[in-house]
């Protein structure tokens, strides 16, 4: 979610520089729907996890470009690494 996240807010930002606004807004109420989502699943999580510690709210928000914070985070950020080189530096589907 946390590569998603980053990817969606550069691709809004560009795209606000170039498209209508009413297009934009569109876009933004589906990144909504997807936050929305988001939510329910961190909820989810916890509650059918209880035993989890507030850290893995770091599977759901921040940025993959920030300085990590706890372990969970690192660990949330090296996957966001490791997908992002598999699907743009030739390691994902041909």
């Amino acid at each position: 979610m946390r590569l998603f996240k980053t990817v969606y807010v550069e691709v809004i930002t560009t795209l606000s520089e170039v498209m209508p606004k009413q297009d934009v807004e569109k876009i933004v109420r589906a990144m909504d729907k997807v936050d929305q989502v988001c939510s329910d699943t961190e909820d989810r999580m916890f509650l059918e996890h209880p035993d989890l510690s507030n850290e893995y709210i770091d599977v759901f928000y921040g940025d993959v470009r920030n300085d990590t914070r706890t372990d969970v985070d690192r660990k949330v950020v090296k996957m966001a690494h490791e997908m992002t080189e598999q699907l743009f530096e030739g390691g994902g589907r041909k």
